[in-house]
This record gives structure tokens, sequence and C-alpha cells, in this order.
């Protein structure tokens, strides 16, 4: 019984250092990269790069759009008129235009 005991613990221990070596790695070779947050590393070089500038026909989105928005962004909002009030003009995807709702009615602007 004792045999066994000791396979065990060593089986054990060997299970134990091999998880341990497993999760310490990777948090130890990416370290090198941490101190700048745009630098990205490169695994197989073990070398930190900037990334690659963005190409010719990437448009970045304007900056009144929100981050998740697609590359065909409305236009901004035009000044509201003078009888809106404390209404704030919205886009609507259906007409393709700014305007207010006013109960059910669209008002384009």
């Amino acid at each position: 019984m004792r045999w066994f005991v000791d396979r065990l613990i060593g089986v054990v221990a060997i299970v134990f250092a091999c998880m341990t070596a497993a999760l310490v790695t990777p948090a130890v070779s990416s370290a090198d990269c941490t101190n700048t947050s745009n630098l990205s590393r490169n695994p197989t070089t073990r070398e930190c790069q900037l990334p690659p500038p963005p190409p010719d026909w990437y448009a970045a989105p304007p900056a009144y759009a929100p981050l998740f928005a697609a590359q065909d962004v409305p236009p901004p909002p035009p000044p509201p008129p003078w009888w809106a009030g404390w209404q704030v003009p919205m886009w609507s995807v259906g007409f393709h235009q700014w305007g207010y709702y006013v109960g059910p009615a669209w008002i384009p602007l």
C-alpha cells in the first residue's frame, strides 16, 4: 500500500508542476509588450512591433459616430429649428434623413 501512495504523490506532484508551468509561461512571455498598449507581440520571432498602418482605402468614422458604427454613418445633425424646443433631432433609418417624431408623425428637417 505504501508503494501505491508514493507513486500517487509523485504523479500528483508532476501534474501540479506541469499545470503551474503552463499557467506561468504565457504571462512571462507576453510581459515584454505590456508597457506600451499599442504594441503587438509576435510569438514566432519573440519581438514587439507596432501594428501596421491602416490601408489607403480605410476611412475612419467621424468623431460623432459611435465606435460600433458602420462605414456609412449618417451626416452630422443639422441645428434644431426654433419650434423643436428641447427635442434633439434623430436619424431615421427608414427615411435616411434627420428629423423629429411628433407623436406618430415623422417631421423631416
